[in-house]
């Protein structure tokens, strides 16, 4: 993944007056294109990017709030950097050399390189400047709370619509050779080494597309990820976002999840792209197949009949809250004076 997002605060450098708001030295030759959400800054041979990206990011901007629950909040500033060395240089904060695009959401801040910067085989621009508003209104909705990663980089991902090739080819290989990470170790950090992050970033992004493919997509998918943000925004761990989202345990859905990489073609390709040969490879599953889908649908009616018991304790606990409730509601009105009982109270 080549996308960074930079949370914590830091200091702006003196304004000029073309970039007075952000807080920037910006070049004067450069130009500017306002919207009412986005105002886009480049130099002037990149005046069609910026004019472009103005356009995009008009109506993007809108629609991406609406999707996800949260205000739009103030313009977004969107600088598009001519070359490698400004792209760093103008940045609030350090950031890493890899980085196609960043997002500072206490500032209100995206940066972007201009396309005679990036590689050939790099995504469309406007795919990562949509990646980059999701961090900013996710960010400004947390209000400068640290936003869990797994949240931030997996709503992004499936807004901007990053679920391709290259992430099905990482989660193939991963499920084929039984090497998926399990998503309470995702939710509590992603690894350091670069196979791991990438597999982090993709089985995030995966997941998130799986809970609004699940709920029927559009408009209903949307809501059970705006769900899935708001406990996000409470604090919640992300076993209690998804059951505030999915009304599901996180083993349970997890399982769910996993079960649409465990077909035999995907194991027999994960092997095969791990250097075992194929016909090694298919020997292997017909062996396992057998033993892993009973395992499988065991596991899944143990989660399934966990998840009927932990609703069943939470109804009983509604139920008892409600009654003991009533009964202070009756004690109450039969207590009137604080102390007089409304039936006759035999004297010693």
């Amino acid at each position: 993944m080549t996308l960074f997002v930079a949370l914590g605060p830091v200091a702006a450098r003196a304004a000029t007056p073309d970039a007075a708001r952000v807080g920037l030295e910006l070049p004067a030759d450069w130009i500017v294109e306002s919207t009412s959400v986005a105002t886009v800054h480049g130099a002037l041979s990149d005046a069609a990017t910026v004019r472009r990206l103005a356009e995009h990011a008009a109506v993007a901007v809108p629609k991406l709030s609406e999707r996800l629950g949260v205000p739009a909040g103030a313009p977004i500033d969107i600088v598009v950097a001519p070359d490698a060395a400004s792209f760093g240089s103008l940045q609030p904060g350090h950031t890493p050399d890899w980085a196609d695009g960043t997002a500072w959401p206490n500032l209100s801040l995206v940066f972007l390189h201009a396309p005679s910067a990036r590689r050939g085989d790099a995504p469309r621009l406007e795919q990562v400047l949509d990646h980059e508003i999701v961090h900013i209104l996710v960010g400004r909705a947390f209000g400068g709370r640290p936003v869990p990663r797994w949240l931030q980089e997996g709503l992004a991902q499936f807004y901007a619509g990053e679920l391709g090739p290259q992430t099905a080819e990482v989660l193939t290989r991963a499920a084929g050779t039984g090497s998926l990470l399990p998503l309470r170790q995702i939710s509590a950090g992603f690894p350091a080494d670069s196979n791991g992050a990438q597999l982090a970033y993709a089985q995030t992004a995966d997941f998130t597309a799986f809970l609004a493919q699940r709920a029927g997509g559009g408009e209903s998918g949307d809501a059970v990820l705006r769900k899935l943000l708001a406990a996000g925004q409470r604090g919640a761990l992300l076993s209690d976002a998804v059951y505030a989202s999915t009304g599901q345990s996180l083993e349970l859905t997890e399982s769910q999840w996993q079960a649409r990489w465990g077909s035999p073609w995907v194991r027999a390709d994960g092997l095969a792209q791990s250097g075992i040969p194929a016909v090694a490879a298919t020997v292997l599953l017909a062996v396992g197949v057998y033993r892993r889908r009973r395992r499988y649908h065991a596991e899944l009616e143990r989660l399934e009949a966990e998840d009927r018991r932990i609703d069943e304790r939470r109804a009983y606990n509604r139920w008892l809250a409600a009654r003991r409730a009533a009964r202070r509601q009756d004690l109450m009105n039969r207590v009137p004076d604080g102390y007089a009982w409304s039936h006759p109270v035999a004297e010693r």
